[in-house]
């Protein structure tokens, strides 16, 4: 159950990062219906349950050498796998597919961070 309640979390940080993204960088267009969104978010929290750890082992030393920046261009990669995979998001640059990631790494980090402090307290 706990493992649900975190995904749904993501879930939902995910659907407020792609918001604040397409309020804040230029060139970020999603279709704008909560359906979308939802479908939007739910799919870049499978990807990102399924391939992150993956591509994260395949470019362990590249992680290490660049001492951690590679998982921006590993997250980038990901945005961009979900733009390709559901037309409702259109990012067009590079710049855009950067700043919208860092988005969506805060509004995660936010997340896990709220989730590993309720579990220590409690």
């Amino acid at each position: 159950m706990r493992l649900i309640a975190r995904f749904l979390l993501h879930i939902l940080a995910n659907a407020l990062a792609i918001l604040t993204a397409e309020w804040l960088v230029p060139n970020v267009f999603y279709s704008y219906s909560f359906l979308s969104l939802m479908k939007l978010a739910a799919l870049l929290g499978i990807i990102n349950f399924v391939l992150k750890p993956i591509l994260k082992t395949l470019a362990a030393p590249l992680i290490l050498l660049s001492l951690g920046l590679f998982t921006i261009i590993i997250n980038v990669f990901l945005v961009w796998l979900v733009t390709y995979l559901a037309p409702e998001l259109n990012i067009e640059g590079l710049n855009a597919f950067f700043w919208t990631t860092i988005i969506i790494i805060a509004f995660n980090f936010i997340v896990s961070s709220a989730i590993r402090e309720a579990k220590s307290a409690a």
